[in-house]
This record gives structure tokens, C-alpha cells and sequence, in this order.
């Protein structure tokens, strides 16, 4: 009987057995996978094994050819010069940083990062798991790349995705923690004059209900409805604001604002502007008014501009990166 060998990465390290066997056998249920084990079918290192087992960097991993399919892992062991002649689906033009451990992009407007029935193949997260599956050919054998914190389809700027699972760790431990900062550029409606801090609270509940207080809005993943209250039911939020430029748009103030956060919850900045009265202009769900994207570009003004990491991080980051603001958003009047 012939084996396809497969050699375990360093990110497949500690993973089990059968969380690994499911990348490559999807069509079988995880009961069909452990009769496979005890056939021997599946080998580690030329020894059978327990779906528990545990993997380390460098075991070789045997499966039985015809359990394999060839349309899906067709090149899987082909060389990695061959790989990079085809064509990342993934932009440069909008890569902010990459490096072995963490990929930074400036999202475009209206793009989804999280796959959906809508997104048609077409969610950043989608393109950057391509990518990775390029550039990243034999490196290991479950390791999938993910965004590491949430944006908003209509809003732009700094996304980071993980490349490697000690990237992974390091960014969701800091994000957790704090200790990376988020700055945003956003357009309000009213004439904000001076510094704010807000600190309030942000529930998310399931029924929506006809409360000042509590605002409706269709998310990427379903409806839900979040109340912000400055009293302590919910997530505690902290969101400061700065005013840097005032206009008028269509006979209504507009305030251009630096917005940085302190927590990260679901729309934070969006419910809080607009339960401090400065919803951002365009942000219909939560009571801005709307505007014409087929004119102006875009139909909603949120940018994720700026994110500050810890000094001397162990990923290589730098200290600041930082994503040019869309066409539409500099150009906007």
C-alpha cells in the first residue's frame, strides 16, 4: 500500500492527531477517522497512533493514498518555487507590514474580513488565508491564518491577521490586555468643540426594544441590538475624542475627530458617538443621516488609522504603523 508523507510544522506542535487529520480527510466524520487510526491507514512516524496523540515539529505523518483526494491536495508536496509562480489573490498595494509572525493591511471600504454566504469567496479573511496557502507551502499542516481583532465591512484602515501561531498568541495576549492601541479618524455629525472622554457601558441584547438608550443594527454575522448605558450593566467601554476640524455638509455641522480607544468592543466607537450625540455621518443604524455612496464614494466614514505597539515586542513590530485614509475619505466635502 502506498503512503502520502506529510512532515509536521512547528506550528502543528502539541496539536492532536486527529484536529490535524480532519484538514485533509473533511469528508470523514471523526469516528471514521479513529477506524481509519486503528487500521493503520493513518501512520506517525511509521508507528500507528491514537487520535489523541499529540504532534511535534518534524513527525512524519503517512496517509493512505487512495484515502486522499487529488483535486483537493493536488501539489500539496510540489515544490515552493512552483508555488510562488502563481498569483497571491492578495493586494500589495494594500500589505501596511508583514513579516513571519503578523500580516497588517489597510482594509478596503465595503469588504468584509469574516466570510459569510455573501462574501463569495471574497472576505479579507478568505484572501489572506490564500495567500498564506502560497507563501507558506509545507510550513504546517493545520495551521490556518485569522484576523486578530474585528472591523466593521463599511469601515477601513488597520487590520492585523496572524501568520504564525506564536504571532497569533502574542497579539490576541496584548489586544486582551490593552497594551495595543487603536486610533481611528471618523466624521460626526454635530459641532464637537472640545476633548471627551466617554466611559459607559455596552450591552449586547436580543430583542431590541424602543428605549433612548438602546439602538438596532444589522451586523456581518445577524441582527443584534446594543444598549449603551452609563450605568455598569454590560462591557465596561472607554473611548476619548478629539476634534480637529469643523465643516458643514448639507447644511448640517460635521466634525472631523481622532478617536482613540482604550477597550474594544463591538462597535464601540459607532454606539457611543451616537448615544453622546455625534453619530458618525452615514451611519444610518445608529441615526446618522444618509448620504449617497454613488456620489461621495462612500456611505459611512470610520478609519482605522493608528496602532501603537509595545516597544521591544518579541514579533518585530514597530512602535507605530499607520494606514493612509481612503480617496473618498481625504476627499470628501
Amino acid at each position: 500500500m502506498n503512503f502520502t508523507h506529510f512532515t509536521a510544522g512547528k506550528d502543528d506542535s502539541e496539536r492532536r492527531l486527529d484536529r490535524i487529520l480532519r484538514r485533509f480527510l473533511n469528508e470523514e466524520n471523526l469516528s471514521s477517522i479513529y477506524k481509519l487510526l486503528r487500521k493503520g491507514l493513518v501512520k506517525v512516524n511509521g508507528k500507528k497512533a491514537d487520535g489523541n496523540f499529540r504532534v511535534s515539529e518534524g513527525d512524519d505523518i503517512q496517509i493512505a493514498d487512495f484515502l486522499l483526494s487529488k483535486t483537493q491536495f493536488e501539489g500539496e508536496n510540489s515544490d515552493k518555487t512552483a508555488s510562488h509562480a502563481k498569483q497571491s489573490p492578495l493586494s500589495k498595494d494594500i500589505i501596511i507590514f508583514k513579516n513571519e509572525s503578523i500580516l497588517i493591511l489597510n482594509k478596503p471600504y465595503d469588504i468584509p474580513v469574516q466570510p459569510s454566504a455573501s462574501s463569495n469567496g471574497k472576505s479579507l479573511a478568505e484572501i489572506v488565508q490564500g495567500d498564506y496557502e502560497l507563501t507558506h507551502k509545507n510550513t504546517s499542516l493545520a495551521f490556518r491564518t485569522g484576523p486578530l481583532h474585528r472591523l466593521d465591512r463599511k469601515t477601513t484602515g488597520l487590520i492585523a491577521f496572524s501568520q504564525n501561531l506564536d504571532g497569533a498568541k502574542w497579539f490576541s495576549e496584548k489586544i486582551k490586555s490593552h497594551e495595543i492601541q487603536k486610533v481611528y479618524l471618523a466624521i460626526l455629525e454635530g459641532n464637537l468643540t472640545q476633548n471627551a472622554v466617554w466611559e459607559d457601558h455596552i450591552q449586547k441584547l436580543e430583542v431590541s426594544t424602543k428605549s433612548n438608550c438602546t439602538v438596532p443594527f444589522v451586523h456581518d454575522e445577524g441582527f443584534h441590538t446594543v444598549s449603551v448605558n452609563s450605568s455598569d450593566e454590560g462591557k465596561f467601554a472607554h473611548t476619548e475624542v478629539f476634534p480637529l476640524s469643523h465643516a458643514r455638509f448639507n447644511g448640517k455641522e460635521v466634525t472631523l475627530a481622532r478617536i482613540l480607544i482604550i477597550t474594544g468592543r463591538t462597535h464601540q466607537i459607532r454606539s457611543q458617538c451616537a448615544y453622546h450625540g455625534f453619530p458618525l455621518l452615514g451611519d444610518t443604524a445608529y441615526g446618522g443621516t444618509k448620504i449617497d455612496s454613488k456620489k461621495f464614494g462612500q456611505d459611512f466614514f470610520l478609519h482605522a488609522a493608528e496602532l501603537y505597539f509595545p516597544k521591544d515586542n518579541p514579533i518585530g513590530l514597530p512602535e507605530k504603523l499607520c494606514a493612509p485614509v481612503p480617496e473618498f475619505f481625504s476627499t470628501f466635502h
